[in-house]
């Protein structure tokens, strides 16, 4: 039932409770009226033959003034006159306290239930002589238990007028008043649900429902304010998020260009021998052109070294493709090769076979640089740095949520000098680093976690101090992972 609904059932109730409990007072009153009016026509009748009987009674004798009675008797069809002498037999009728009152002088009026439809007896006192006798007038009440019959089911039907329009009335005001504001409210905050912040609600009244209205359309423009204002700050610190990620990236590409001017310098002296070999004549014949094939291999070499850098430093926009995982750890380690050698470090690769997922390719091959370049770091001795790939069961962190089940697992283990428990908790925060200043920003790792997140998977750590660091990255399997066999 509706809130109108109930509100006009409870007005109408209430209504109906009152009008029925005047008209209720109302019957009482005339029902009482009513007696009155018998009672008081009983007792100027009773009087007014008392004294003609008295004067007839003592001129005529007894039996002439009762004639009096039966000749009165004739011209009236409810009432009837009879003569009672209260010491008589026939006066046992009356309770001694009405005798005490008839004898007393005082005039007795009742209503007699045990003859139906019920009578009113009033008797009159009239004194003869020594003897005191009373007047007896009885009426049948029929004709006033049919009036009051008459009246309540007048009453009744007036009643039942009164609230059918009542119930009209109050339906069509409450559905006015109420009923439609209140299906204007439920379709405005509807609208707002589903996301229509633009939306507004305007009543003409003006009582709380309006007040409410204008309450709930200033929310929706708080609302449409600060969702364009989340909006603009998400949007700003995505913007300030693929900076830090690109400035990360360049500073990677940094750290890599020493290697990559070494890497380029063997095959820029080949590319300068052979030149000189062919201006100088000394190559002739067929090995003018061995010479010119070998230039063309090397600035080919040299080209591919240069793209890689520049591919690496580009900025590109998130791109999730299919990507065999082990092709692209053999591409990072092959980019990251020069830098090693310089440290004397030796990169391996170990992977369960082709393992192909859908990725951002560059994202990840970023996470996975900045990884295996801080682990080059953490080596201060000659050693092997390890890339393993293949999958394993984990339970994801609370953060992220979700039963153990499989993943894709990507580890980084150095054999550098590991991490010390009280900075372990605090390696993917932003900015911070414990190399010497200029060495490093402490982007790297944030932005790695960042990156892996992004993918719905996250990074996680065990080191333990002089016996190296293992980071390990978790990706979901999702739909798109498949194992092919090289051919």
């Amino acid at each position: 039932m509706t809130l109108a609904r109930k509100l006009v059932f409870a007005l109408v109730l209430l209504a109906f409770a009152v009008i029925a409990g005047l008209e209720t007072v109302e019957v009482r009153r005339e029902l009482d009226r009513s007696a009155l009016d018998m009672q008081q026509d009983h007792r100027l009748l009773g009087h007014a033959l008392g004294g003609s009987l008295v004067r007839a009674w003592e001129v005529e004798g007894g039996e002439q003034a009762l004639m009096l009675l039966s000749q009165a008797n004739r011209f009236q069809e409810q009432v009837k006159l009879s003569w009672l002498w209260l010491d008589s037999p026939e006066a046992t009728d009356l309770s001694s306290e009405q005798r005490a009152e008839l004898l007393a002088g005082r005039d007795v009026s009742f209503v007699d239930e045990r003859r139906a439809p019920g009578v009113l007896r009033s008797f009159t006192p009239v004194g003869i002589g020594p003897r005191q006798g009373v007047i007896e007038i009885t009426e049948p009440l029929t004709e006033q238990r049919l009036h009051v019959s008459r009246t309540v089911l007048g009453m009744a039907v007036a009643t039942g007028v009164i609230f059918l329009a009542f119930l009209g009335v109050a339906m069509a005001m409450g559905h006015q008043l109420v009923g439609r504001p209140v299906e204007q409210l439920v379709e405005f905050t509807r609208r707002i649900g589903q996301g229509d912040l633009e939306a507004r609600v305007h009543l003409r009244q003006k009582d709380e429902l309006s007040t409410l209205a204008e309450a709930m359309n200033q929310m929706a423009s708080g609302l449409a304010a600060a969702r364009a204002q989340v909006a603009a700050e998400t949007a700003a610190r995505l913007a300030t998020l693929e900076h830090l990620r690109h400035a990360d990236r360049l500073g990677t590409v940094g750290k890599l260009a020493s290697g990559v001017a070494h890497e380029l310098g063997t095959p820029l002296n080949v590319v300068l021998g052979r030149a000189k070999m062919i201006a100088s004549g000394e190559a002739e014949g067929d090995e003018t052109r061995e010479c010119a094939q070998i230039i063309t291999q090397q600035v080919q070499h040299m080209t591919g070294i240069i793209r890689q850098l520049l591919d690496f430093a580009r900025r590109r926009t998130p791109q999730r493709a299919p990507e065999d995982l082990a092709e692209l750890v053999a591409h990072t380690l092959r980019m990251l090769h020069p830098m090693a050698t310089r440290r004397g470090i030796h990169l391996a690769s170990e992977a369960e076979g082709p393992l192909r997922l859908e990725v951002d390719g560059g994202q990840l091959q970023q996470a996975l640089t900045n990884l295996v370049v801080n682990g080059i770091h953490a080596m201060n001795r000659p050693g092997t740095l390890r890339v393993r790939l293949g999958h394993a069961r984990a339970l994801p962190p609370v953060e992220l949520g979700g039963p153990e089940a499989e993943w894709v697992r990507m580890d980084v283990m150095d054999e550098g000098e590991g991490i010390s428990p009280e900075t372990l908790p605090r390696v993917f925060e932003p900015f911070f680093t414990t190399k010497d200043v200029g060495e490093g920003t402490g982007l790297g790792l944030s932005v790695s976690y960042g990156l892996i997140r992004d993918h719905g998977g996250w990074i996680s750590v065990s080191s333990e101090p002089g016996r190296g660091s293992c980071f390990s990255i978790f990706l979901p399997p999702g739909a798109g992972e498949s194992e092919e066999a090289e051919a």
